[in-house]
């Protein structure tokens, strides 16, 4: 259970670090694009998310509006996702940071939604597109991204983007994708709506599974 938190903030807010005492389980869910894909967040959400000791968002949530009912369940931290057309409505997620490291004892997350910057996901759209791009592919894309920028010292990354769930273990990091809340517009990214979970255990062990909605 978390009972206090620490915060430091970097870089104009692009980067907040959080010191997490006495977490053992981490609800992860991202692309929930309310109100743009989905109208509300599905009930089953929070149901699962109940008992969570820290609830992390990988981002594209659009509406921020959503982050209130997940704190009222659990400590609720949130990364932006990429830039949609939808911006221009004024409902975006784009204020919010864009990666936060997490430390909990031997345990240091780093949550981004895996874009990392509007070229990037702009060339992840063109790829997507291409007939020789694979659903495993995009995510191994991704991971290959993450694992050049990520903090030397992360030992679980946790990202979205793709709607597409994993667990890759590379070069002693965890690379987690909880999978997307809302459905994706891919075909080859289609993937029965889902959240995921962490178990961080004290001697450095990770436990993962996921739940579909």
């Amino acid at each position: 259970m978390v009972t206090s938190l620490r915060y430091s903030v970097s870089d104009a807010g692009q980067h907040i670090t959080v010191e997490l005492p006495n977490c053992r389980y981490v609800g992860v869910i991202s692309d929930t694009h309310i109100p743009h894909r989905l109208a509300a967040m599905p009930s089953r959400v929070y149901e699962l998310l109940r008992g969570s000791d820290v609830i992390l968002h990988a981002g594209d949530l659009e509406t921020t509006d959503i982050l209130p009912a997940l704190q009222a369940i659990a400590p609720t931290f949130a990364v932006r996702g990429n830039l949609h057309w939808q911006f221009s409505t004024g409902v975006h997620d784009q204020d919010l940071p864009l990666c936060i490291t997490l430390r909990s004892g031997p345990h240091v997350i780093w949550l981004t939604h895996g874009h990392i910057s509007l070229a990037r996901s702009m060339m992840d759209k063109l790829a997507s597109l291409g007939a020789q791009r694979s659903a495993t592919g995009i995510n191994q894309k991704l991971i290959a991204r993450l694992a050049r920028l990520k903090p030397a010292e992360a030992t679980i990354v946790v990202f979205g983007h793709s709607h597409l769930s994993c667990a890759v273990q590379m070069n002693g990091t965890l690379f987690f994708n909880p999978g997307a809340v809302a459905a994706s517009a891919s075909e080859r990214a289609r993937e029965t709506p889902r959240i995921g979970r962490l178990i961080l255990h004290p001697a450095g062990r990770v436990e993962h599974e996921w739940f579909v909605l």
